[in-house]
């Protein structure tokens, strides 16, 4: 074989190698370049990503400057303006945008999620009614068990004061929820599939209480990961900047604080842990789509730009399919964080240049590629699937080093970013804000004012 052949090919698009002499020998060194070359097909997407999107960065700053009523540095008055007055016209009116939002989004005081039943639930009755003739479902005859229930137990018979059959609140006759809900259970009513024939028999609607409990628990979790906070500020984003990005629901274990008191009677603290979803706020400058996209569903792949110290890139090795000895040579290599073009336009302080130093950037990656591949980097991939198909896979990188490469989880496989725009650009991804809005306004305020 010649040279070319024996070797590696070193270009992102072509990620297939032929077989070499001693290649039960070289297994170690083999799987280490394989994975050299997933990252650097994993990097070259990146830098592919963030160059298209030059032009948006642009567009960013200039509404960041007018919001914060700063001129850009590259700025210059003329002799005469002695003045550098700063009119905040946008501040205002995209903090007027960002209030309104929020009070209608979180105008009814819970998270603007709900559940409710379709038209034609599938897999259940739309209706059910309490079977009051005793009847047996299989036979549909009447059973002497029943018939004495029937006698001993009367739904409507609202009794007396002290009976223990309190009726619940918000239940009525009319939608059957929560309806002497205990009593029915103890004296095991049956209910029948369809709509009741009588007029006060007691009627319900199982898609109906299956979507009030599936809300209920989707809120209780939402709120208890702060996912309200999440989603305030990436409405903040689409304000000022035309683009919000939220990430999730991903699970994640939450220590809840519990004490028990044992036989001596002392206090002993036993947390409990449990697996509960979590939403993240995702800001736009870390956040790189396919440029080829207009939207998430097109999008192949999408990075997520990570800057973390030590301590957060240690935590990771606590995560599920990271690469403890991966992060460690990562750790050892040193920070690897660089500070971009925009960064510097945003220190609008006196933030030194030795900010970020320490720190290190990591790269998420959700996309798609060749299963062939994903086999040789390590990856778990079903026998069903042929080499020549694709798959999605979600892996992390830093400092070179592969941390993490594991098949998309979800199921369906989607990619889990949702992004959403103040005012649609129908030919870009990335929306129009009320900052961009304003541009000009601000401007002519400004030169008026000096």
């Amino acid at each position: 074989m010649d040279n070319q052949e024996n070797t590696l090919m070193q270009n992102s698009n072509e990620i297939y190698y032929a077989p070499v002499e001693g290649e039960t020998a070289m297994n170690l060194e083999l799987e280490n370049d394989v994975k050299n070359i997933f990252v650097g097909l994993i990097e070259d997407r990146y830098e592919l990503a963030k160059n298209a999107r030059d032009h948006d960065e642009t567009r960013w700053l200039k509404a960041y400057h007018n919001f914060r009523g700063l001129y850009p540095k590259h700025v210059k008055f003329r002799e005469s303006e002695k003045s550098k007055v700063f009119i905040k016209v946008t501040k205002t009116k995209v903090l007027a945008a960002f209030g309104q939002l929020v009070d209608v989004i979180f105008g009814t005081g819970q998270f603007p999620i709900g559940v409710r039943e379709t038209k034609i639930p599938e897999g259940i009755s739309t209706y059910q009614h309490l079977d009051l003739s005793g009847a047996d479902i299989e036979t549909s005859k009447p059973t002497e068990e029943s018939n004495e229930k029937e006698k001993d137990f009367d739904p409507f018979d609202i009794g007396f004061k002290g009976d223990g059959k309190v009726l619940k609140a918000g239940a009525t006759i009319e939608n059957g929820e929560s309806f002497f809900e205990e009593q029915l259970k103890e004296n095991e009513a049956v209910f029948i599939n369809g709509p009741s024939p009588m007029p006060k028999a007691l009627e319900i609607s199982p898609a109906k209480e299956a979507a009030r409990k599936m809300e209920k628990l989707i809120h209780d979790q939402i709120e208890e990961s702060n996912g309200s906070s999440e989603l305030r500020n990436a409405i903040f984003e689409s304000a000022l900047f035309g683009t919000g990005i939220v990430k999730g629901p991903f699970n994640f274990n939450k220590e809840i604080g519990r004490w028990n008191t044992d036989d001596d009677g002392n206090r002993n603290y036993s947390p409990v842990a449990v697996r509960v979803p979590r939403i993240e706020f995702v800001s736009i400058w870390d956040f790189f789509p396919d440029p080829n996209a207009t939207t998430i569903e097109e999008c192949e792949y999408i990075f997520h730009r990570h800057k973390m110290n030590k301590s957060q890139l240690r935590a990771l090795s606590k995560m599920p399919y990271f690469n403890k000895s991966a992060i460690r040579e990562c750790l050892q290599m040193g920070a690897n964080y660089e500070e971009e073009d925009y960064e510097h336009e945003l220190k609008d302080d006196r933030r030194t240049e030795d900010y970020g130093s320490g720190q290190y950037e990591v790269l998420e990656y959700w996309g798609i590629i060749d299963a062939e591949y994903a086999r040789e980097v390590g990856m778990d991939i079903a026998d069903d699937i042929d080499d020549l198909d694709e798959i999605q896979v979600n892996a992390w990188i830093s400092n070179g080093k592969l941390l993490r490469s594991v098949v998309n989880p979800f199921t369906p496989h989607r990619i889990p970013y949702n992004a959403f725009t103040y005012e649609k650009n129908p030919y870009s991804f990335f929306g129009i804000g009320v900052a961009e809005n304003m541009d000009d306004s601000q401007q002519i305020m400004n030169g008026h004012a000096r």
